[in-house]
């Protein structure tokens, strides 16, 4: 457990961005230290994003619950949030004292997050394309194309597309 644990503190302390800017590193030490499969990964992903709340937590918990049950899904949550919620109060406490160049720090942290979406989009779509499953390249198509020319609400693509990929996928 204290390895899982140590695994989710390191990645809480050195991803800024949250949510899929995390998923990549999640998805890399997971699957390189043999506790995930490539498969299991893509099962945990598809979880998390249709559960509320942000996507790295509800893999953090699920990955916990996975391996060790409910204790397991609080702490992994807890190690996975804990840096962040120490560098808040950690700011608020000395926040009078600490002269920073403001501007600088957020686009340092813009370039840091945006990199880090980049690489797990990449590494989650090269993936997918490089099955070459056609039919759900041309879904994804269509579904981007509908989104960007229509006002319609995108839950009723979420559902759709998977009404579909069951059926025809």
């Amino acid at each position: 457990m204290i390895n899982i644990l140590s695994i989710f503190l390191y990645i809480g302390s050195i991803s800024f961005g949250g949510g899929w800017a995390v998923v990549g590193l999640i998805k890399e030490i997971m699957i390189s230290q043999n506790y995930l499969t490539l498969v299991e990964f893509k099962e945990i992903i598809t979880a998390a994003q249709l559960t509320p709340g942000p996507i790295a937590v509800n893999m953090a918990t699920y990955i916990g619950y996975k391996y060790y049950g409910l204790l397991g899904a609080l702490l992994n949550t807890l190690f996975l949030l804990f840096p962040s919620i120490m560098i808040v109060i950690s700011y608020s406490h000395f926040k009078n004292s600490i002269k920073v160049n403001k501007i600088a720090l957020m686009n340092s942290l813009i370039l840091g997050t945006s990199l880090l979406v980049f690489i797990t989009l990449y590494t989650l779509g090269i993936e997918f394309f490089l099955d070459l499953n056609i039919r759900a390249i041309l879904l994804t198509i269509m579904v981007l194309v509908l989104l960007v020319k229509t006002k319609i609400d995108p839950i009723f693509f979420i559902i759709g597309t998977g009404l579909i990929a069951i059926i025809i996928l």
